[in-house]
């Protein structure tokens, strides 16, 4: 039983680890892509952002006769027509005629013998494009300029301005790597981390699995403790069918006793399973302490003196508190039945009430066997008994405690156990005061 659960926690765990991970990766990998695609795409609006200035700068020329007018004219025509752009040195510009000649070698440079491959295609007229020469990357533009343009050289013909990218591509290249790197480091602490996150979270679920089975599995015990031994009476009167109810009334009183007791742990466990379900109904009133402690109290009185024991009653507070009177009262019962089941003869029970600050107590005594420390924290569990062979014989099954917690956590208030020295116990029921 005990490796079948474990096997069924470890795969819960290993589930939820799953989870977890593919989450953080899902949104790693969504957050990675964004950040590469607003990185990239700021890196291309810079280099078109240049490209932009280029092409102003091409279709804005200054007025060359101007400009070279207090200038010594120069030798050659040739050096008169070349075109004198203020381009950065990634940059080169392309001319060609309408017939797709090439018309400004000489200003290429060393640069005409990786450039001269470059054919003029019209159709790309104004579109910006990614283009590769000889390993070499450049982001390009092919205008028509104006014959109006101030430069012959330009006027009236095709330009093709070409910005090289190598640099810009090699850092999205380098950032790209960066941002695999990243996050494969941090996808293993993640996976460190989410795994320790596993079992945490794992914890108050396991906990809970394993009252629930321990619920369960008490609960088949307690109903099938009753249910035998009336089966086993029902069956011994039915071998002697000819007997009178008389003779045999000491087994139908046994089994009467067991129905009571099945009744009493089924109303329980249906208690428990509402206030688990949070599907009980309470009835907040505001309210004094005598309108709810005396009806409880009053019954317990003869019960408690026929069996030679000294019930002592000492009420003197009447606060304000805002509850559901007959859960209180339930509450009651309950602490009373038990320090009535476990004070011995000419023992003392004793209930008296006081003010802490802005809490009532009302406290049962007992001069009984008292609680171990170790159990104190306990008894308040799902059929936790202290002493179960005491239990069975008083006729109890270890619900009534933690019936009695729920009523006060409902009320936000605190239940708790201590010593009554020299010997016995006292439990103590805390509520909140209310001011109307």
């Amino acid at each position: 039983m005990k490796s079948k659960q474990s096997k069924i926690t470890r795969r819960q765990q290993f589930k939820l680890f799953l989870s977890i991970m593919a989450a953080f990766a899902v949104l790693s990998l969504a957050l990675g892509l964004i950040i590469f695609n607003l990185f990239q795409s700021s890196t291309y609006k810079s280099i078109d952002k240049e490209m932009r200035e280029q092409i102003a700068s091409v279709q804005k020329q200054p007025n060359m006769h101007q400009q070279n007018e207090p200038n010594p004219e120069p030798n050659h025509p040739e050096e008169r027509n070349k075109p004198n752009p203020k381009m950065p040195f990634q940059a080169s510009i392309l001319v060609f005629s309408d017939n797709g000649k090439l018309l400004n070698k000489s200003s290429l440079g060393n640069r005409y013998s990786a450039l001269k491959n470059i054919k003029l295609n019209k159709k790309n007229i104004n579109k910006k494009q990614t283009i590769v020469v000889h390993n070499m990357n450049f982001r390009s533009v092919l205008i028509k300029v104006s014959k109006k343009n101030n430069n012959p050289m330009y006027a009236g013909h095709y330009v093709l301005i070409m910005q090289n990218i190598d640099t810009q591509i090699q850092i999205v290249k380098n950032f790209e790597k960066i941002l695999i790197l990243t996050f494969f480091i941090f996808w293993i602490i993640a996976l460190v981390v989410s795994y320790f996150l596993a079992r945490i979270n794992m914890l108050p679920i396991v906990k809970s699995w394993k009252q629930q089975t321990e619920f369960v599995n008490d609960a088949a015990h307690e109903l099938r403790t009753p249910l035998t031994i009336i089966q086993g009476k029902l069956e011994y009167m039915l071998t002697k069918p000819n007997k009178k109810i008389i003779d045999e009334a000491e087994a139908i009183s046994v089994s009467l006793d067991e129905v009571n007791r099945l009744n009493s742990l089924t109303n329980n466990l249906l208690d428990l399973a509402r206030f688990d379900q949070a599907t009980t109904k309470l009835n907040f009133e505001y309210t004094k302490p005598q309108l709810f402690l005396k009806d409880p109290i009053e019954p317990f009185k003869d019960i408690i003196n026929s069996q030679s024991k000294v019930f002592q009653i000492n009420l003197n507070h009447h606060p304000t508190l805002y509850l559901d009177r007959n859960k209180i009262k339930q509450l009651l019962i309950i602490l009373l039945d038990n320090a009535t089941k476990y004070t011995p003869k000419n023992g003392t029970i004793k209930i008296y009430d006081q003010v802490e600050g802005s809490k009532y107590q009302f406290i049962i005594s007992d001069t009984g066997v008292g609680i171990k420390d170790s159990d104190k924290d306990k008894i308040f569990g799902r059929f936790y008994r202290v002493d179960k062979s005491r239990n069975q014989s008083s006729g109890g099954h270890g619900l009534g405690l933690a019936i009695a917690k729920q009523i006060v956590s409902n009320h936000q208030g605190h239940i708790f156990v201590r010593d009554n020295l020299p010997h016995g116990s006292e439990f103590v029921v805390e509520l909140p005061i209310k001011h109307k």
